[in-house]
This record gives C-alpha cells, sequence and structure tokens, in this order.
C-alpha cells in the first residue's frame, strides 16, 4: 500500500485505520498519512513494527495506540500541529522508547485524557507541563526509569481517576 497510485495515501476521507495484530513488521513511513485529514483513529497495537512514532501524524487524530511493538524513539509532540488540539487517546506501552521524559512530554496535548507509556526506558524527569491537562483520567508511566520529583497534576485533580508511576 505504499507508494502506488491507488495506495493508503490517496484515501482522503479515511476515518479509521485498524492495523492491530497483524504481525506487521518493519517502520512506518508516515508520508503515506499525512494526506488523510479525516484520519481520526490510528491503531497499529500488537505487531513488531520499530523505528520512531508520529503520535500526531494527521491533524484530526483523536485516538492512537502505538503499545506492544519494537518502537524505539517517539517523535514530540508539537505545538505547532493541529493533531496537538485533538488528540485524546494516547497508548505507548510496551516498547523500547528510549526518550528523555521531559523531552517527550514538554508539549503533551492539553486535551488529552488518557497517556498510556508503560513498560519503556523512558528515563528523566517528568515535565511541568503536566501540572496543566484539564481533562487527564489515566496516565501511566509505570515501568521505566524515571527519576526526580513528581509533578502535582493541578489541573487534573477533579478529573484525574488512574496514575500510575
Amino acid at each position: 500500500w505504499l507508494g502506488t497510485k491507488y495506495g493508503l495515501s490517496n484515501l482522503y476521507n479515511l476515518e479509521t485505520l485498524d492495523l492491530a495484530e497483524n504481525k506487521l513488521t518493519g517502520k512506518i513511513d508516515y508520508r503515506t498519512l499525512y494526506n488523510l485529514k479525516s484520519l481520526s483513529h490510528f491503531d497499529v497495537s500488537v505487531n513488531q513494527l520499530s523505528g520512531g512514532m508520529d503520535a500526531l501524524v494527521t491533524p484530526s487524530l483523536t485516538y492512537v495506540d502505538f503499545s506492544k511493538n519494537n518502537f524505539t524513539s517517539m517523535r514530540r509532540f508539537g505545538k505547532v500541529k493541529q493533531s496537538s488540539q485533538t488528540l485524546r487517546f494516547c497508548d505507548l506501552s510496551m516498547n523500547a522508547i528510549q526518550n528523555d521524559a521531559t523531552d517527550l512530554l514538554e508539549n503533551i496535548p492539553p486535551n488529552i485524557e488518557r497517556f498510556f507509556a508503560s513498560n519503556n526506558r523512558i528515563d528523566g524527569s517528568l515535565p511541568e507541563s503536566l501540572n496543566y491537562l484539564p481533562k487527564l483520567g489515566q496516565f501511566d508511566m509505570s515501568s521505566n526509569a524515571l527519576s526526580g520529583s513528581l509533578p502535582g497534576f493541578a489541573d487534573s485533580i477533579l478529573s484525574l481517576q488512574e496514575l500510575d508511576f
């Protein structure tokens, strides 16, 4: 489906792409996804994918699941991407991500509701920006190499239901 005349990048109105549990291998060529302006649900969990991941690959993304693969890095969240305002669910758990926690999470989408990045190799301390997530209900960074003090999750205190380190 990569690079063909009738490939994935031509499905402009595609809203859901679920490739979970398919024994997919290799790296994702995100260029094929950039034209999918309507894509809101992207799931590649439980495969054997590797390399880096981009959780904000399309402008209307609300749900992304990269869990249970072999990804080693994640492109940091960018404030300028439109999807940084729409993303609600992000699961990066059970990979081999080796990013620094502050670098990875400094610009976490402000409307995120559920974020999972457990069982990786993420190190360092958590950024203060985690204090400003008013809709956060679940946050799991357990089984990593985190250090330093914990943020207070001040704006999330009323919505936070699960917090795991």
